[in-house]
């Protein structure tokens, strides 16, 4: 069956300025990602959990609003939904406070189907976390002996950048298993200790897996590695570091994976004409997806 699995943690996202809370929002780009890419009309589920609770309630409304399968949603009856507490610092970004209770068991979910016609989009914290990844990385395995297109987002709360060793061993794993890698400036420096995507690429990243898409934040270039080859593309600077910008850039990757049938074989020796369609889809549905959302706050929130 062709469609788009993603695979990530379900949060909340409340915003403080000035201790008042200005705004929530469903957190994490895998999330949002398959939200703009179901807005767009593709055919997308999420695998994930949330709590049986208001603020899993909330975010279940915001899936199926936008038009997403919630069919392998798992909803847990022991703890609640996490929660992710935005508030100022003296630097400008924000202090990220992370509060979860996911209780015994959970992540008990239908596992979809998959084809070589499948596109998985998985990443983030909830793909480093040992409590699933017993669970989470057999299937990813299967997704890959079927020659699903595996794309990998990696990242993490900032307050987890001291325990990189500790997780490092499975970010390689998720390397590994990856057809291609979606990353922003902030991924690199946190992850790989280094703001230099080329360098990273060929230091880091080539050797697991061919094709890097970057968002370069400083610059406002959005960036495609793969071997010697680079294509790159100008952005908004103003709001490609934004959350909903870079989960538009993920769906729009997606989106022209699934409209031109770019297979996993393709990503792993690319062509121009490829590369360049993944980063004009990318850049034009990330920046729709930011102009047409009214939420100024949003588009700040990193």
């Amino acid at each position: 069956m062709k469609h788009i699995i993603c695979i990530g943690e379900c949060t909340l996202d409340i915003v403080f300025e000035n201790s008042q809370p200005i705004g929530s929002m469903p957190g994490g780009r895998i999330i949002n990602a398959a939200a703009v890419a179901a807005r767009a009309g593709l055919p997308v589920l999420m695998a994930s959990e949330v709590s049986d609770d208001p603020v899993g309630a909330m975010i279940i409304d915001f899936l199926q609003n936008a038009g997403v399968n919630i069919s392998s949603l798992d909803r847990f009856v022991q703890g609640s939904s996490p929660l992710m507490i935005f508030s100022d610092s003296s630097d400008g970004e924000y202090n990220i406070t992370r509060y979860e209770n996911y209780g015994d068991g959970g992540f008990d979910i239908v596992w979809p189907r998959v084809s070589d016609q499948t596109i998985v989009v998985f990443g983030g914290f909830y793909v480093l976390d040992p409590r699933m990844r017993q669970r989470l990385v057999p299937f990813l395995q299967n997704c890959a002996e079927r020659h699903a297109t595996m794309i990998y987002v990696p990242g993490f709360p900032p307050q987890m950048v001291s325990r990189i060793t500790k997780v490092m061993p499975a970010i390689l794993d998720n390397l590994e298993l990856a057809d291609m890698v979606i990353t922003r400036s902030a991924d690199l420096r946190h992850i790989f200790d280094t703001d230099d995507a080329a360098n990273c690429y060929h230091n880091h990243i080539d050797y697991y897996c061919h094709s890097l898409l970057n968002v370069d934040t400083a610059s406002g270039h959005l960036q495609f590695f793969s071997g010697n080859d680079i294509s790159a593309i100008d952005v908004p600077t103003p709001i490609c570091g934004s959350l909903l910008w870079n989960a538009g850039a993920i769906a729009g990757t997606a989106r022209a994976i699934y409209d031109n049938g770019f297979s996993a074989k393709d990503l792993d020796n690319t062509t121009t004409e490829l590369r360049n369609s993944i980063l004009n889809e990318a850049a034009r549905l990330a920046t729709d997806c930011c102009h047409t959302i009214d939420n100024s706050w949003k588009l700040r929130l990193k």
